[in-house]
């Protein structure tokens, strides 16, 4: 891959880092089945997708190309690394973070991308009333996002039904073909990180 192709994969357009459409964020975005989707079922919405793993952004990216969605991009990067140092504040109205790598082992929670540094920066990404989303199969890392987002005074929980269908991921759709549980955490960002 020559340099020029490579650097497309990570930088995003000037004008999706303006205000205009809505925008939507996809942490983690694996193959882009969800963001795909969504751009498909909501064309006056753009959507961005965020992965950190290159084959996948350029297997989205080509999805995005073949069907012709000018709603939708997908960059290669790191979640808290993304929007630290290439998002501007209030740009999104949601954040999706759907089955995150749960890093099981005590030792390695400190990878986990929920926590008090990535609530910080999607609140700092978020516009007023943005919502963040959180969905994971593992019961102990939602009982840390939840225990997280307790001790951060920038969102209160709000109802995970807000009138929309979503497309299921592709993580999702391999858990509920075991029947495993899913939980979610919808949240809204109140007007400072000091009036929750």
């Amino acid at each position: 891959m020559v340099e020029s192709d490579l650097q497309s994969l990570i930088e995003l357009p000037p004008e999706w880092l303006r205000p205009g459409a809505p925008l939507e964020i996809d942490l983690g975005c694996h193959k882009g089945a969800f963001v795909v989707a969504m751009a498909q079922q909501f064309s006056d919405v753009r959507f961005l997708g965020i992965e950190q793993q290159r084959k996948r952004v350029e297997k989205c990216r080509a999805k995005i190309v073949r069907l012709g969605l000018g709603n939708a991009q997908v960059v290669q990067g790191e979640g808290l690394e993304t929007f630290r140092e290439r998002l501007p504040a209030g740009l999104a109205s949601v954040v999706h973070v759907s089955f995150p790598d749960p890093w099981p082992k005590r030792r390695h929670h400190v990878r986990r991308l929920v926590n008090a540094d990535l609530l910080r920066e999607a609140w700092r990404v978020l516009a007023p009333e943005g919502r963040l989303r959180l969905m994971t199969d593992d019961e102990p890392y939602f009982l840390a996002m939840r225990s997280a987002v307790e001790g951060f005074a920038g969102f209160r929980a709000i109802e995970w039904e807000d009138g929309r269908v979503y497309p299921e991921t592709e993580f999702q759709k391999k858990f509920a073909a075991t029947a495993k549980p899913i939980y979610r955490l919808a949240l809204r960002r109140c007007e400072s990180m000091s009036s929750a």
